[in-house]
């Protein structure tokens, strides 16, 4: 990782007691199709440890011909830690640009976006004991089709039933091989759908539900023994655009698979639009935190919590705070903390939704915010220019290994497009070449130990 010109930012009274931003993580993707040259830069990041010794860093490629022009889900192994050199970079899922899902013969372009994963890695012991679900790992990302390609141009034009019809998630499974030096595919990328529902236009028990679209945030164990992990999608719904509801995965030995066995209530609100969830557990407290539009346009983090999300919600609670118009992660910090991860234009120098990337500590008993600290600011750091409207988002806090230290990364890109946008031109050549993803060390006032023990 390499540095860039910003000052560690040094906090007092706080557990997080330092945030080094360390620079291009992930500058170029290595793959055929998916380079620089090929108008394509890495983006969405996320990574758990898959053995003591190995991390899965996963991203999703995008190019500028829209706006969201996610592309193909890529998988890198690296050796050592979340900043070791890179064994093996692998697609998982990739991008086409003449996919038929409305079956009349017009060719869209396939998209694929915000991969997670999750999974107990190889040789890890629970309770001194080998974790009965170690070595298999799922992955998942978000499946829709923006709109069609048009060939003189190569802009993408949106087909909005297309988008509509289109969306879901899709997941694949996967061991390490013996050498650890590459993946092998136990399942093929295929649709979500809950167990009893593979087939049909139901796709799983909650009612009412279209379309399901995927959350930024890592599923976290359920159970003792993590073969149960549990995370949070936002579903179109028949009578509310936009509600949110726990996802259950169980392993299950004979299959040596995970499955997907339970869904619980919805997490909605009259009049408001819930997406992009996280969830997350604090003691024996579960919380979630998503992205909510309501009346006059409002944009609110919506939080709820519950002692089992799989049994009953909170009611939602719209907080002022932080003025939000950016995607947004939450997670239970090893210091026992929740911090909350977004932007905020009323705090940022420029007035950007999106630059500064700030994260917060939660209060979990009525979701006040204290002990703010900075990602990034790119215009002060001198990589970006406030006039390139930079956009510092998909922030994902990695799985804490023990130590002091933890790796955070996130996505940074501007928002221009190959075509004039707004009141923004065409996007240069020196803009794209800061697009990427970026890496930063957030430092706490303690050693706290690792998620898992070898």
């Amino acid at each position: 990782m390499r540095s860039i010109a910003a000052a560690p930012l040094f906090l007092e009274n706080a557990m997080i007691v330092k945030v080094e931003h360390a620079g291009s993580y992930v500058h170029e993707c290595s793959l055929p199709g998916e380079r620089r040259a090929d108008q394509v830069f890495p983006a969405h990041p996320n990574g758990i440890p898959v053995a003591s010794d190995r991390w899965l860093i996963l991203y999703a490629t995008r190019g500028w011909r829209c706006v969201d022009d996610d592309r193909s889900i890529v998988a890198q192994l690296r050796r050592g830690g979340p900043d070791g050199p890179v064994i093996c970079e692998r697609m998982l899922r990739k991008s086409v640009d003449d996919w038929m899902p409305l079956g009349d013969g017009r060719k869209l372009v396939r998209q694929h976006g915000h991969p997670v994963a999750f999974g107990v890695p190889r040789g890890a012991r629970i309770g001194g004991r080998p974790a009965p679900s170690a070595g298999v790992f799922v992955v998942k990302w978000r499946l829709t089709a923006p709109g069609a390609l048009h060939p003189q141009t190569g802009v993408i034009e949106r087909v909005t039933e297309a988008a509509e019809a289109a969306q879901n998630v899709e997941w694949t499974q996967f061991r390490l091989n013996a050498a650890g030096d590459d993946l092998e595919i136990l399942q093929p990328p295929q649709p979500l759908r809950q167990k009893g529902f593979e087939s049909g236009p139901e796709f799983c028990s909650a009612p009412g539900v279209r379309r399901m679209n995927q959350s930024f945030a890592q599923a976290v164990p359920f159970n003792a023994e993590a073969t149960e992990w549990a995370d949070t999608n936002h579903f179109d719904h028949r009578s509310a655009h936009g509600c949110v509801a726990a996802l259950k995965y169980r392993f299950n030995p004979a299959a040596g698979l995970y499955e997907w066995v339970e869904t619980g209530p919805l997490m909605a609100a009259p009049g408001w639009r819930l997406t992009e969830a996280s969830l997350a557990r604090l003691g024996d407290r579960w919380f979630v935190a998503a992205r909510c539009s309501g009346p006059e346009k409002a944009q609110r983090v919506g939080w709820s919590w519950a002692e089992d999300p799989f049994r009953r919600l909170s009611a939602p609670e719209f907080v002022p705070q932080p003025t939000l118009a950016a995607p947004l992660t939450m997670y239970a910090c090893p210091d026992g903390r929740l911090r909350l991860f977004t932007g905020d234009p009323k705090l940022s120098p420029t007035g950007n939704a999106r630059d500064p990337l700030y994260g917060w500590e939660v209060n979990p008993d009525g979701f006040s915010l204290s002990n703010r600290i900075e990602i990034l600011d790119s215009v002060r750091s001198g990589l970006l220019e406030a006039a390139w409207v930079p956009r510092l988002d998909m922030g994902k806090l990695l799985p804490h290994m023990g130590g002091r230290t933890q790796v955070f990364l996130h996505r940074v890109r501007v928002k221009g497009v190959l075509h004039a946008y707004g009141s923004l031109p065409p996007i240069t050549e020196e803009q794209k070449s800061k697009c990427g993803i970026y890496a930063a060390r957030l430092t706490y006032a303690e050693d706290y130990p690792p998620a898992w023990t070898f």
